[in-house]
């Protein structure tokens, strides 16, 4: 029923070529604006999680379990940069997109497979955080290599259903004349059927969001009884001698822990801010018939992008280790000696 009563709603001009799109309400001066702008966010982008994969890779310090889940959000997240943001800059920029049909299935695929593995890695690393802070005399045992990699697929085994699904255009089955009705041939518009719609809002983004609410909202309470902790150990460091190894390397051991978990959180925070936006655009475009405005999902999409940017200042910002390794390898230290055995967590302190 729906297929016969659907009136085409767009004017599709004939322009840049043979393509035919929606016409860009950007005039060619905001276009240029546009595009260096977000050219410079692609390039923090990439070299931030550039940055974040080779610390973990070069530092014996930060090749622990937490961090094997960083990597694999930084890798993600550097691939959102490079493979997908690129392309979403030139369809933002002239609301046309120039690179076919197939390439745009591939790229919408790509575009949820990578933001979604984002999340999920995000939801693991609570898993991570959690047992660090409640259990650390048994996080070993409990967060092996083998969790690990079953985690690790569980971020990355998305790229199966929602290539079938993108591939197959389920995502669009029985909606075929609102998709024709309501874009050009060529804009590379994302349509989703109510089922589709509410799926992936759920089992992607909602989901797991609440289970990473509530798993930080135990790891705050936790995290709280720990500074204190850590405190007290630090009075008993400074009122001991110096040469406690055992008392000042256990303090720092402690320190490490809860400044990983504060990063992390903030992280969390973060990835609230900017996803909010898109999950509630993504719920309620089929419910509404499909009449968002095309501004709307793009300033939504975009905000998904700036978490991949955000991650790697994150852990600059409120991680002395990150922090430090970046330093070491921006000022090109590593290239001129052999940095890989550092005490990152305390090197800027020592190197005063």
């Amino acid at each position: 029923m729906l297929q016969e009563t659907v009136q085409k709603v767009v004017t599709c001009n004939v322009s840049f070529y043979n393509f035919k799109c929606t016409l860009s309400e950007l005039t060619q001066p905001q276009r240029v604006v546009l595009i260096w702008v977000f050219t410079i966010i692609i390039t923090i982008t990439v070299v931030g999680n550039i940055l974040t994969i080779v610390s973990i890779l070069y530092f014996r310090q930060l090749q622990t379990r937490t961090n094997v889940l960083a990597l694999s959000l930084a890798l993600a997240d550097f691939l959102v940069g490079c493979l997908i943001m690129p392309f979403s800059v030139m369809r933002t920029a002239y609301s046309c997109w120039f690179y076919g049909q197939l390439m745009c299935r591939i790229h919408t695929w790509l575009d949820y497979t990578f933001t979604t593995c984002s999340i999920f890695n995000l939801a693991c690393i609570s898993i991570d955080r959690y047992v660090a802070i409640s259990d650390p005399l048994r996080y070993d045992q409990r967060v092996t290599y083998r969790i690990l990699a079953v985690m690790l697929t569980i971020c990355w085994g998305n790229i199966i259903p929602y290539g079938v699904s993108y591939m197959l255009k389920l995502n669009i089955n029985g909606i075929e004349s609102v998709v024709a009705a309501k874009s050009c041939p060529d804009n590379c518009s994302v349509f989703m059927n109510v089922p589709f719609g509410l799926a992936n809002s759920m089992g992607a983004y909602v989901l797991p969001m609440l289970f990473i609410m509530a798993a930080y909202s135990r790891i705050y309470v936790m995290a709280r009884n720990q500074a204190k902790r850590i405190s007290s150990l630090g009075d008993q460091v400074r009122a001991s001698n110096a040469s406690d190894l055992t008392m000042q390397s256990k303090w720092n051991a402690m320190k490490r822990d809860h400044n990983a978990t504060k990063t992390l959180g903030m992280i969390m925070v973060v990835l609230f801010i900017v996803w909010l936006p898109f999950i509630v655009v993504v719920a309620t475009e089929p419910v509404i018939g499909y009449r968002m405005d095309s501004t709307v999902w793009d300033v939504a999409n975009w905000f998904t992008y700036f978490n991949s940017r955000m991650n790697p200042i994150l852990f600059a910002s409120f991680n002395n280790s990150f922090r430090s390794a970046f330093y070491l390898i921006m000022s090109g230290k590593i290239l001129r000696g052999s940095y890989r055995g550092t005490d990152l967590f305390n090197f800027r302190r020592l190197e005063k």
